[in-house]
């Protein structure tokens, strides 16, 4: 008997080398043991089939059978379970180390690693283009000019080409715009071989090998350094804008599907000529998808560093300067205003607006960033989200207290009897008297040329939409021209007496949009059980977008909650945890820029059924 429990655990460890066919094995050897117990009860001779007296004195052994079937059968089950548990194990090890090895080939690549360690803050190495024909080896640094250079479009990089090869036929070849050609092409190499590495890696998730989870431990790092702004390399976000521009306009498709399943949304440069164009042609207090899509970039561009936003911000005033609204009809796709060169005399106009018309705000204590800038038609005063931890901490610092305004140097109660945030209003109030002090000198020079600023619009992402909202407050009580407020993703931001208060005073002209699960909208809560008389309300008129990233302008609660649910199912599908990328500012304008094509696209349309 024992040797039968022998064989059955021989044969379970057996199994624990395979699933099926040793599994197979198990079963016959445990039939064929579990036959020999039965022949060998039989053994001894004392059982006479014909003889119905040895019926009975059999049936003892036979029980202790089946008690030793019973055991081996549990012992090989048990067997079978640990070889299945060893199968599963053995193909999670081999996915890993399959992934490890693709991601090492990956990382080793001499082409791809350079770009890696570009965007990994190691732009001071010097880097080396070896000797190729007659061309010299050339030693250089990386600068964002070379990047932004290498990066830009086939258009762009034909052009360059066509003006080497005129002035070489022409014997005027300048040596050294020769050598930065060399080095940009080359850089456009490294990146170029470092996406199409990112485009294996979305394939192996769509073709249904791997998960975007099991990518990403291995990848999630350098997906950061591409998609995050909290992991930028400071100063660098023209670089960033020409990155993603050439991402798309390169047809990295699979690069773009790749970042989406990580949560993040690549788009190409938002920024265009025509943004404050369109908004001076959009300009009234009612809701506007142009001037909203505008000032949702002016939120997004309140994240970039504050060169980049001189930068675009120039770039906007010498469209308003150099177009009037007759040219726009002319106009085709512009490309992005980053992207374009201007002229000696142009970029002194540029910089004249910048350094009148223009102002940025950082404060390092609290960390507010925002800007504020003038045209002849409006100004606009966007401020930035959160980005870092310390940001968050201000978020979720929930106790309310009065608002306070700054007035002719002066602090006092503002006519708000509401009470709001205090970690908001303490990031507002940081800069408070440096916004009124740049619209005081503005106001002055109005004053003195015998008119008046025009109306202000105020904008904001997260953190920055709060601020927004604050701002609207304080400002409109120093008699300051608030036009609209258009917020993306804000949480609440202060009581109920205070939300009614602002919704009345602004009578219609702030605009709050939620997207689909956005989490931040819900923090701080209505309420809370610890302290049931602190009731936090929303301000405006709200524009939600559904799973699906359309405008819905009414909904009930219920159709919310479906259409939650519904947006959910993207963590299902690997794009990252719904309420957290919901929340990128990219996403909002995306939604925005399909609401306003399907606007004109309805409004061509119907011009088209009035002419018929």
């Amino acid at each position: 008997m024992g040797s039968l429990g022998a064989l059955i655990l021989i044969c379970g460890l057996a199994v624990e080398q395979g699933v099926f066919w040793k599994g197979m094995r198990f079963l016959l050897c445990l039939g064929s043991a579990s036959a020999a117990v039965w022949l060998g009860s039989f053994s001894d001779g004392s059982f006479n089939l014909f003889s119905p007296d040895t019926y009975e004195a059999s049936a003892i052994p036979a029980a202790g059978a089946e008690w030793l079937l019973g055991l081996g059968g549990l012992l090989g089950g048990s067997a079978l379970a640990l070889g299945v548990l060893y199968y599963v194990r053995q193909q999670r090890w081999q996915r890993t180390e399959f992934l490890r090895r693709v991601v090492r080939e990956f990382e080793q690549d001499a082409e791809v690693w350079n770009a890696l360690k570009i965007l990994d803050f190691e732009e001071y190495r010097d880097y080396n283009i070896p000797a190729q024909g007659q061309e010299e080896p050339v030693c250089f640094r990386v600068s964002d000019r070379l990047l932004c250079n290498a990066l830009a479009s086939h258009d762009q990089r034909a052009r360059q080409k066509q003006r080497l090869e005129y002035s070489q036929d022409r014997d005027e070849l300048d040596l050294e715009a020769l050598r930065q050609y060399r080095i940009e092409t080359t850089l456009r190499d490294w990146f170029n071989a470092m996406l199409n590495g990112f485009e294996h890696f979305g394939y192996l998730i769509e073709s249904g090998l791997f998960s975007a989870e099991e990518l990403r431990p291995w990848l999630n790092y350098w997906i950061q350094l591409i998609g995050n702004p909290a992991y930028r390399r400071p100063g660098a976000s023209g670089f960033y804008d020409a990155l993603y521009s050439y991402i798309h306009h390169s047809g990295f498709f699979g690069v773009q599907k790749l970042f989406e399943q990580f949560g993040y949304r690549i788009l190409p440069s938002p920024y265009q000529e025509t943004d404050l164009l369109d908004v001076s042609l959009a300009s009234k207090p009612n809701y506007n998808t142009q001037l909203a899509l505008t000032l949702a970039k002016a939120s997004l561009l309140a994240y970039q560093d504050k060169q980049f936003v001189a930068q675009v911000v120039g770039r906007w005033s010498l469209a308003l300067r150099q177009r009037s609204a007759t040219d726009l009809v002319a106009v085709g796709v512009p490309e992005a205003v980053t992207a374009q060169t201007i002229d000696q005399r142009s970029q002194r106009v540029k910089n004249t607006f910048i350094r009148h018309n223009f102002r940025y705000f950082n404060n390092q204590g609290r960390d507010t960033q925002a800007y504020i800038f003038r045209t002849s038609q409006f100004m606009v005063l966007a401020f930035r989200g959160s980005q870092e931890l310390k940001d968050w901490l201000t978020n979720f610092t929930t106790q309310l207290r009065d608002l306070t305004i700054r007035k002719n140097g002066v602090t006092s109660i503002s006519s708000y009897h509401g009470r709001v945030h205090a970690g908001f209003f303490l990031a507002w109030a940081i800069i408070e008297q440096s916004v009124l002090a740049q619209i005081s000198r503005w106001q002055l020079e109005a004053a003195e040329k015998g008119g008046t600023l025009p109306p202000l619009y105020i904008t904001g992402h997260s953190l920055g939409g709060a601020l927004a909202t604050i701002a609207a407050a304080a400002l409109s009580d120093n008699g300051v021209d608030v036009a609209g407020v258009y917020t993306f993703g804000q949480p609440r931001v202060g009581d109920r007496l205070f939300v009614r208060q602002l919704n009345e005073h602004v009578n219609g002209r702030v605009f709050r949009f939620v997207n689909n699960n956005d989490i931040v909208p819900h923090v701080p809560p209505p309420f809370s059980m610890w302290n049931p008389t602190r009731l936090y309300g929303h301000v405006g008129i709200v524009k939600y977008f559904n799973a699906k990233g359309e405008i819905i302008p009414n909904y009930t609660l219920l159709a919310r909650a479906i259409d939650n649910i519904l947006g959910l199912g993207k963590v299902f599908s690997g794009n990252g945890f719904d309420q957290i990328s919901d929340h990128r500012m990219e996403y909002y304008i995306s939604h925005l820029e399909t609401a306003l094509k399907e606007e004109i696209e309805a409004y061509a349309s119907q011009m088209l059924d009035v002419g018929d």
